[in-house]
């Protein structure tokens, strides 16, 4: 089996920054809920003519680039995998194609595949089996992108909790025989009664676009699920699978809790954050918090890999990649980086 691991990465971050007064006044949540309780000190979002597309080529020309230092060209790359937000810049549409033509990648195949919050934690672990099962393939470029701070209706009392919803493009290019960064092992755990958790109701096959489903011009998330509902349901289940999908992906590749250094997670609530470390062995040490970033779809792990590296918090050794993704799917990678 190939040793297959992490060419190298590339992050976008939009200039923009909305504070924690800014996300006070407009959802309406005191201020010192929105950074206590919510961990929430200010996030980035893009320009309104920002295209998820844009932020995720950009990404992906970091991560190119940087491979570079890896020995890994361009026309290595075999297949491209859009693994980010499904509302892009249009319905019923390939980004990836778009992405392959922009980056002229000609020779690489492209697909769009959807995990919600916890695309770029599965895409590692698919871009590995597929590197495992076609030796053809040298390297496969992952790329995410999320805009859904635009999406988010801040007068809606059942969605308050997307006040973190921020943007940004992520990209990583994964390189069989690579010898560092390996991919070691991954765990999903699905919950299908939380179909109805997170969704746009107009705009699909059920329900065609009506403007009474949009604010501000544009369709919002809902939750077919009263805030009570969603809540109970998840504090059940959303701890234990946190839980399980971590320390089961570290028991399939031959380790103990004891052997991982950090873990980088969604941006969540602070308490939940901490419990979830508390819960499997770890400190605050041993992770980074994104309250100066909030959440940004399938790029929080990056993002905070990259705080931990660039700040010397974090060099080399056994890592967890995790997330939850509404639907309901948790899923958990763990990387020996270095």
């Amino acid at each position: 089996m190939n040793r297959i691991g992490i060419a190298s990465y590339g992050i976008y971050i939009p200039e923009k920054v909305v504070t924690a007064k800014d996300i006070s006044e407009e959802f309406n949540i005191p201020e010192n809920i929105v950074i206590e309780k919510q961990g929430l000190r200010e996030k980035h979002i893009s320009k309104e003519n920002e295209m998820p597309s844009e932020m995720a080529l950009r990404a992906a020309e970091i991560a190119i680039e940087n491979a570079k230092k890896s020995g890994i060209e361009k026309n290595d790359i075999g297949a491209i995998l859009y693994i980010g937000s499904q509302w892009k810049d249009y319905n019923v549409w390939l980004i990836s194609t778009y992405l392959q033509e922009m980056l002229g990648l000609h020779k690489a195949y492209s697909l769009d595949i959807s995990a919600m919050c916890a695309g770029m934690v599965s895409g590692l672990y698919i871009a590995k089996s597929i590197l495992n099962s076609d030796t053809s393939i040298k390297s496969i470029l992952l790329i995410g992108s999320s805009k859904e701070s635009y999406i988010v209706n801040p007068k809606d009392p059942k969605t308050t909790w997307m006040d973190d919803f921020a943007d940004a493009g992520v990209a990583a290019i994964v390189s069989n025989n690579l010898g560092k960064n390996l991919i070691l092992n991954s765990d999903f755990l699905t919950d299908g009664s939380l179909w109805a958790g997170t969704l746009l109701v107009t705009g699909g096959a059920k329900q065609p676009f009506d403007e009474k489903y949009c604010y501000n011009k544009r369709p919002y998330l809902e939750s077919l699920l009263s805030k009570e509902e969603f809540k109970q349901k998840m504090e059940s289940v959303s701890l234990k699978n946190f839980k399980n999908v971590i320390l089961n992906a570290i028991k399939k590749s031959g380790l103990k809790k004891e052997d991982v250094k950090m873990v980088f997670l969604n941006h969540m609530k602070p308490s939940f954050h901490y419990e979830l470390l508390k819960s499997i062995g770890l400190t605050n040490e041993n992770s980074i918090y994104l309250n100066n970033y909030g959440h940004s779809q399938s790029a929080d792990q990056f993002i905070a890999l990259d705080i931990a590296i660039k700040n010397k918090i974090f060099e080399k050794g056994n890592i967890v990649f995790a997330a939850a993704g509404t639907g309901y799917v948790w899923s958990a990678t763990v990387i020996r980086w270095g």
